[in-house]
């Protein structure tokens, strides 16, 4: 949540400053690069955290096995960054029209091979071992160096650049920070033997990350999708900015999940291992359900104020407040898809999280092929979502021969249901709210009484669980047991 907020507040003070049209080439940018990120993966991090869930830190299986992963990731995608760069000189100085922006892009997926990438297996490791305190100083650390340094660039130099020297700044800093911590789980030392043992092993970790790539790959194909149809039906860069602002809203709020998933997975994994499988159930229905406490409250109470907030970024972006409106719910939908998808990884189902994703993509770009030269930028939204439920409804139906009780009884229709009440109470007092009163005071107003509405009508409902007061019972318990402990030790001498 904290990822969320600071990437929301990221977002709406880099606006500010570039502008919409900046804003709107940073998305042309940008977009290469989301399709490198899904397209230079076979998954072999999933199977790597697969594999050595449950080892000892240090152990000299959990560095042979990293060893191999990392030497075919970077081959991988160095190999996949060279293609993507001829495929963007020639569709930028083509059918875009864009050729101002072809530089700054093979910049950026220079920086996504060489940092990111190298980045985002370090937090492999971070994720099987569950080491949440690491991985979220981590991203703290990424997301405020990010922040800065487009801060720092963009008061003396207002261009696209700025946004791409942030983005690798920001991972590269936050590289270094992984390096030092690193160490508590990985040796830093491998004999050339010991490198041997972990290659050998590396075919069977791809048979099961390659059964899970077609469908990550239709999924980044997915979400790209609306930035290159806007563009292609002639809708102007500032446009696509106002897309894109809206479209990077519930993006960052994405970060909710992804790094719920860094934890779930193992989890899963674990239960399943030990033959827990109510544990496993509860793990699994209940990351859903709290994640989507959370993320339909934003949903409601960013979607009634809609206007307002995209007015804050400055003129020109309240062209896509219904996108905001509708892609708000997103993250919260995702949630569900993507608990779901790492429930069927920990149960040995990879290859069918490739068909849902498959099948979602086919129809999210059938779609915003035909909706956005009718209906605009409203097009790929109602695309992405329409493609979103599709996925959920498939995956629930596949999941629950794999549940040790019927979903009725874990997650009763009545809390189900409550969650709708809540959002339904929370978006309609924040839009009322917000229209009755000033722009800036109305979105914090509506903020405000759209959250209480929100929290009452999910009270009423019977949204709470004995669960959910056992744990919160639990958690005060904590609070004050630590507080007791901090009162009884001794002042340190000075």
């Amino acid at each position: 949540m904290a990822m969320a907020a600071f990437g929301v507040v990221s977002t709406i003070v880099t606006a500010r400053i570039y502008g919409v049209r900046i804003i709107g080439q940073f998305a042309l940018v940008s977009a290469p690069v989301g399709a490198l990120w899904v397209l230079s993966t076979a998954k072999e991090q999933a199977a790597l955290i697969k594999e050595i869930t449950g080892l000892p830190p240090r152990h000299p299986r959990v560095t042979q096995l990293f060893a191999a992963v990392f030497t075919f990731s970077t081959g991988l995608t160095v190999t996949m960054s060279a293609l993507a760069a001829f495929g963007v000189w020639l569709v930028f100085r083509g059918p875009l029209h864009v050729r101002d922006l072809v530089t700054p892009t093979f910049v950026s997926l220079a920086g996504y091979a060489i940092v990111t990438n190298t980045a985002w297996n370090f937090d492999a490791i971070f994720s099987a071992f569950v080491a949440g305190r690491q991985l979220f100083w981590v991203r703290l650390h990424e997301t405020l160096s990010f922040l800065a340094i487009a801060i720092a660039i963009g008061l003396g130099w207002h261009s696209v650049w700025g946004l791409v020297i942030a983005t690798i700044g920001g991972s590269l800093t936050a590289l270094v920070h992984r390096l030092v911590i690193v160490r508590s789980f990985v040796r830093p030392r491998l004999t050339f033997r010991e490198y041997r043992v972990g290659l050998e092993s590396l075919p069977g970790l791809l048979r099961f990350g390659l059964k899970i790539t077609p469908g990550s790959i239709a999924q980044g194909v997915s979400g790209q999708a609306g930035v290159w149809a806007i563009r292609a039906v002639g809708g102007s860069v500032a446009l696509v900015g106002a897309y894109s602002r809206a479209q990077t809203i519930p993006e960052r709020l994405q970060q909710v999940n992804l790094r719920i998933v860094e934890v779930l997975y193992p989890t899963l994994v674990g239960r399943r291992s030990k033959g827990d499988h109510e544990g496993f159930d509860r793990a699994l229905t209940d990351t859903i359900r709290y994640a989507l406490f959370g993320l339909l409250l934003i949903a409601a109470v960013f979607g009634g104020t809609a206007h307002e907030i995209l007015d804050v970024f400055g003129p020109g972006f309240n062209r896509a407040t219904h996108v905001l409106m509708l892609l708000i719910v997103y993250p919260a939908l995702n949630s569900i898809t993507i608990a779901q998808s790492q429930a069927l990884l920990a149960v040995d189902r990879p290859g069918l999280t490739s068909i849902v994703s498959l099948a979602r993509m086919t129809l999210t770009i059938i779609a915003t092929v035909l909706l956005t030269p009718a209906i605009g930028i409203m097009g790929p939204a109602i695309a992405l979502v329409g493609g979103l439920v599709f996925d959920v409804i498939w995956k629930t139906l596949v999941l629950h021969p794999y549940l040790s009780q019927p979903l009725r009884v874990i997650w009763p229709r009545r809390q189900r249901f409550a969650l709708v009440g809540g959002y339904a109470g929370g978006f309609a007092a924040a839009y009322a709210v917000a229209a009755a009163l000033p722009s800036l005071a109305g979105l914090l107003a509506g903020l405000v009484v759209g959250t209480l509405a929100y929290l009452a009508a999910l009270f009423v409902c019977g949204g709470i669980n004995h669960r959910d007061r056992a744990r919160l019972t639990e958690l005060r318990d904590t609070i004050r047991a630590r507080r007791a402990a901090r009162r009884a030790s001794p002042e340190p001498i000075g």
